[in-house]
């Protein structure tokens, strides 16, 4: 658009030139020599005509042209080639020598467009038509005429593609303009973005290079930008675990991404800055993709959380030493209970029987509550595992199921136990799994727990199956069931699920944190399927051993102070954990924030 400002500028000033050339002209020679004037009315005509478009170019177009100069250029224009026509006229018409102007007017017609372009041919030719016919149809005349028209007609023709190719030129420059226009806008908001962002934001490409390093994750790592970007991430964000172990390729956080195609949240790795310092980081990374899916990098946010982990630890040593504590006098006052309770040691009173019942199951539940808030300071300590042995599957549902009979029995639930193998043909199938039987137990006996608690009707069934590689537990209900919104939170340590159904059953919102906790330290995975109204069934599975890495394992529990892995390796352990060295926990899928998901759409990596 600024060149065809600029082009109509020229434009209007060659025409107020060329207007004053020709009236001073024609009033000279009218004021000297009259006489060459052929036509001396029309050659007056012409020279006034000039004048008025020197006039209208001094005055009216510098006010109009500042708003709308394509239409006022286009009146001078009108003004200077009635000038020619005039002159044209008064100096032979069609045979004057002054011919070549009209050349010229047709091709300044095409700047406005091909409708004036269209419009000048028309009376040109209308022109031509009333020559021919004035003249008479004389055979050299339209001959001669029909040439000079053809010339003009092929004139206007290439004048007008050559307009044509240079509008075409000026709009895809103007789109070209405003694209880039709009493109930098966009870099403009995205790099607004990326520095009103708190938290350190790091784009990586497939090779593990680094694309995208924000402010933020300049003043957390030491790093600038310019050092950081296309050098390997490994170099700038040095991760370690928070127990100061080697990150390796069974829990590195971006392989993870990468070959899983899902969103990684960490919070237990370690980063040393560039200038030595160890921050504890909240990781949290979701993989990039092309329009086909196709992985091309991946998006990290991270954050200095070392202040609120050391919050952390010194809450949770307050919380392991208070239950600690108050486990003994809770102990005591439920024995005192128990033994107002026994009619061989005291006599009590229907009533008062009826309050030392309420009394002892609160102060069970009380009991219950400090366990679990040790057996959660153990679990943030990585002390939760405890010794680890082959453990028979089979039997430890089948003593679990034979334990929770009373609880199903007494509100009216069936509890059944289910096997099956889809290797053989056994009828009660051997799996065995490298895990502390004491933990494991608790893991079963809470879901079959939490199974009775929330089904009023029908019943539990315990299932266990597998192959070569794990073994799969379900234990499912016909009770009420999980709403969606609600399963994705179900394991996050003291969430509850608010509903007024369940309003009024005991509970901590611990039970299923500890659970996932005791089951991904065995190398587990659990998760809960369910709908709301049709019941729920809680899995997990764990790695089966085989018939060697169960002679393995139960050989190493005989050397205190080595122990074997599955594997064959043998690892140094403490003489109170001997047992085999579990493979380091595989990263943690976990819901990734809308803001994320929206950054990692807008960088794509090409």
């Amino acid at each position: 658009m600024e060149q065809r400002d600029r082009s109509l500028i020229l434009l209007a000033r060659i025409q107020a030139i060329i207007g004053a050339c020709i009236a001073v002209g024609i009033f000279a020679l009218y004021g000297l020599k009259p006489g060459l004037l052929a036509n001396t009315s029309t050659s007056l005509t012409a020279a006034i005509l000039g004048a008025l478009g020197v006039v209208y170019f001094l005055t009216f177009h510098q006010v109009v042209g500042r708003r709308r100069l394509a239409f006022s250029t286009l009146i001078m224009t009108l003004i200077t080639a009635s000038n020619f026509v005039l002159v044209i006229a008064s100096t032979g018409g069609l045979d004057s020598p002054y011919y070549s102007l009209w050349l010229l007017a047709i091709v300044v017609a095409g700047i406005f467009g091909t409708t004036e372009t269209v419009v000048v041919l028309g009376g040109t030719v209308a022109y031509y038509v009333f020559a021919l016919i004035q003249e008479g149809l004389h055979a050299p005349f339209i001959r001669d005429h029909i040439i000079q028209l053809i010339i003009t007609l092929l004139a206007a023709g290439l004048a007008e593609w050559v307009h044509y190719r240079s509008r075409r030129a000026n709009a895809q420059s103007n789109k070209l303009v405003s694209l880039s226009g709009q493109l930098s806008q966009e870099q403009l908001k995205a790099q607004a973005l990326m520095s009103s962002i708190s938290e350190g934001v790091m784009v990586v490409d497939v090779n593990g290079q680094i694309q995208l390093f924000n402010k933020a994750a300049q003043q957390l790592t030491g790093w600038d930008e310019s050092s950081a970007q296309g050098i390997d991430y490994k170099l700038v964000l040095q991760l370690r675990t928070s127990d100061d172990k080697e990150i390796t390729s069974l829990n590195e956080p971006f392989q993870h991404v990468w070959s899983k195609h899902e969103p990684v949240v960490r919070d237990d790795l370690v980063a040393t800055t560039r200038s030595g310092r160890k921050v504890q980081l909240s990781l949290s990374i979701s993989p990039i993709t092309d329009n086909n899916d196709a992985i091309t990098g991946a998006i990290a946010l991270f954050r200095d959380i070392s202040r609120e982990k050391a919050v952390e630890r010194q809450k949770d040593e307050f919380v392991s030493t208070a239950s600690h504590e108050m486990r003994t006098p809770v102990a005591a006052i439920e024995g005192y209970i128990s033994l107002a309770m026994n009619p061989n040691v005291a006599t009590i009173d229907d009533r008062a029987k009826k309050y030392l019942e309420k009394s002892h199951e609160t102060i069970q539940h009380l009991g219950e509550l400090f366990r679990d808030l040790l057996n959660v300071t153990k679990a943030e300590e990585g002390n939760l595992t405890g010794r680890l042995e082959p453990v028979n599957v089979g039997e430890l549902l089948q003593a679990a199921v034979e334990d929770m009979q009373f609880a199903a029995q007494k509100k009216k639930l069936t509890l059944v136990l289910q096997t099956s193998n889809s290797v053989g043909k056994s009828i009660a199938p051997i799996f065995y799994v490298a895990a502390s039987p004491e933990r494991l137990r608790e893991v079963v006996m809470n879901l079959i727990d939490n199974g009775i608690k929330y089904t009023e009707a029908g019943g539990i069934k315990v299932t266990m199956s597998g192959d070569a590689k794990e073994v799969k537990v379900s234990i499912s209900d016909t009770g009420m069931g999980i709403a969606a919104e609600d399963i994705p939170h179900l394991f996050q340590k003291f969430y509850r699920v608010d509903s007024s159904a369940i309003r009024t059953i005991g509970g901590t919102g611990l039970g299923l944190y500890l659970c996932r906790r005791m089951v991904e330290a065995f190398n587990g995975h659990i998760w809960v399927e369910s709908k709301l109204g049709q019941g729920s069934a809680f899995n997990f599975t764990l790695p089966r051993l085989s018939e060697d890495e169960v002679k393995q394992l139960q050989a190493s529990l005989t050397q205190p102070a080595t122990a074997a892995t599955p594997g064959g390796l043998v690892q140094p352990m403490p003489e109170a954990e001997a047992g085999p060295a579990l493979a380091p926990p595989r990263p943690i899928p976990m819901p990734v924030p809308a803001e994320h998901e929206a950054i990692a759409h807008h960088y794509r990596i090409s």
